[in-house]
């Protein structure tokens, strides 16, 4: 007998052809997968016919406690992740303190509201998080670590910094990582050429036009795709596993074609919103981004590479920040780039995917689960459907159409791009760890059940 069994629904597992089984859950494991029929002894069974059964999707990019703070974003913000689906998140954090001191905080805030798991990625700004960077690792299992090039030139502003946040601090931190542990180190790069976008701006600024298209122009294909260009050189010199994140550009997508691209550790995120919206969309300026969205040619193109195999992954980019707050004084020229769009990758995928599209179901699951999972050290408790991984599925309904409306906002963020728009294909009920946490738009997990995911590191040299 065991806890939980799921019966009648088409498992998909990541890779593979989706097909009729039942699953058998106990002690907040998957204990097997069985044939269809086999009638398995449990404690509760959840009939999924007609349905299919994923692995819980996994969230590789989102900032909670980016504008607000980390205990006012957690609980609204996994709350809806559960509700789109996701199970897993890999929260960044930025500071310019000693991540040494702030971690534990993070964790103990993370824990008290969290509805799911969540490892974590730190930005580095200074050079003393290069110089706790080996510590930071092995005391709190953290592997990933960013670096935002949009920030040279502000570093002295913004965080009080004489290092420069460019491609030698990039070169240098790879060194650090490859010295620490080249196999489960994991460099995330925000890949803009600022002074690129500086002289774009020179260029254009007195035609300002308030409108997604002329944003678009503040920073074009090009400067996403010449430093895309340089990580993939430093990639393939140090051999450190590379996360180019949020990646939006046509242009891009093929350098990713390049042979010398070919790189097992050279990885390529993207997300909804590039995948769901253009200049062109209604959200307007509420759409602000960085990079930004562009034109219907740059979508077309990130959902071939999807396809493909150039990109690997889709993360939310979410950040949580309220319409008055996003929107500034008025002017263009205050408006903050980012919004709140956690729990719509798995609806993305399975309307701009599979429907629109016919992206196998199998590669969809491994683009939401198995991918981020591998890459950043999680798989295979997270990231499948096998005996002994975590009991993280979501259940979806393939032809269940629903348009987004206020339900994909929350306190801590009051707009969603997305609302107004319809999805077919939706999340039916939500399980993490065994447990049913969300059912039919509505959260039955409670705040405070989510655990900090520590990620294995090889030993410190120094014993």
């Amino acid at each position: 007998m065991v806890d939980l069994a799921i019966v009648n629904g088409t498992v998909v597992v990541p890779g593979e052809e989706p097909r009729l089984a039942e699953l058998a859950i106990d002690d907040e494991k998957v204990t097997a997968i069985y044939p269809a029929g086999t009638a398995v002894p449990a404690d509760e069974r959840i009939d999924a016919s007609g349905l299919h059964v994923f692995p819980g999707a996994i969230d590789p990019h989102i900032h909670l406690g980016g504008y607000q703070d980390l205990a006012i974003d957690t609980e609204p913000g996994t709350g809806l992740a559960a509700l789109g689906g996701v199970t897993t998140l890999v929260n960044y954090f930025k500071d310019t303190g000693s991540y040494l001191d702030l971690v534990p905080t993070y964790i103990e805030t993370y824990e008290g509201g969290a509805y799911i798991d969540s490892a974590f990625h730190l930005q580095l700004l200074t050079e003393p998080h290069l110089g706790e960077l080996a510590e930071t690792t092995h005391r709190f299992g953290i592997t990933s670590y960013k670096i935002n090039l949009a920030w040279k030139g502000r570093e002295k502003a913004v965080f009080d910094s004489d290092r420069s946040i460019d491609n030698g601090w990039v070169w240098s931190v790879m060194l650090a990582m490859r010295d620490i542990d080249p196999e489960h180190m994991v460099l995330n790069v925000h890949c803009e050429n600022q002074e690129l976008k500086n002289e774009a701006r020179l260029r254009i600024e007195d035609e300002m036009d308030p409108s997604l298209r002329f944003y678009e122009q503040l920073a074009p294909d090009f400067t996403e795709t010449d430093s895309v260009l340089s990580m993939m050189l430093l990639a393939r010199m140090t051999g450190v596993t590379t996360y180019l994140v949020h990646l939006s550009a046509a242009l891009t997508m093929e350098a990713l074609a390049l042979d010398w691209a070919d790189n097992p550790k050279l990885i390529g995120e993207t997300c909804p919103h590039y995948l769901m919206h253009t200049v062109d969309s209604d959200a307007g300026l509420k759409a602000t981004v960085s990079p930004p969205v562009r034109t219907q040619r740059d979508q077309d193109a990130l959902w071939e590479a999807l396809g493909d195999g150039r990109l690997d992954t889709v993360g939310s980019d979410s950040n949580p920040i309220l319409h008055k707050t996003k929107m500034g004084d008025g002017e263009f020229w205050s408006i903050k780039p980012g919004f709140d769009g956690v729990g719509l990758i798995v609806p993305t995928l399975l309307d701009g995917g599979y429907h629109r599209r016919r992206l196998p179901l199998g590669r969809i699951a491994q683009i939401m689960a198995e991918n981020p999972a591998r890459i950043f050290g999680l798989y295979p408790a997270k990231g499948t459907i096998a005996e002994g991984s975590d009991a993280d599925l979501v259940i979806v309904d393939l032809e269940a159409e629903h348009t987004v409306t206020d339900d994909a906002t929350a306190a801590h963020s009051d707009f969603s791009i997305f609302e107004g728009m319809t999805f077919r294909g939706w999340p039916v009920m939500t399980i993490s760890r065994g447990e049913i946490i969300a059912q039919d738009g509505k959260l039955l997990g409670k705040p405070g059940r989510g655990r900090y995911l520590r990620r294995q590191v090889a030993a410190s040299s120094g014993g």
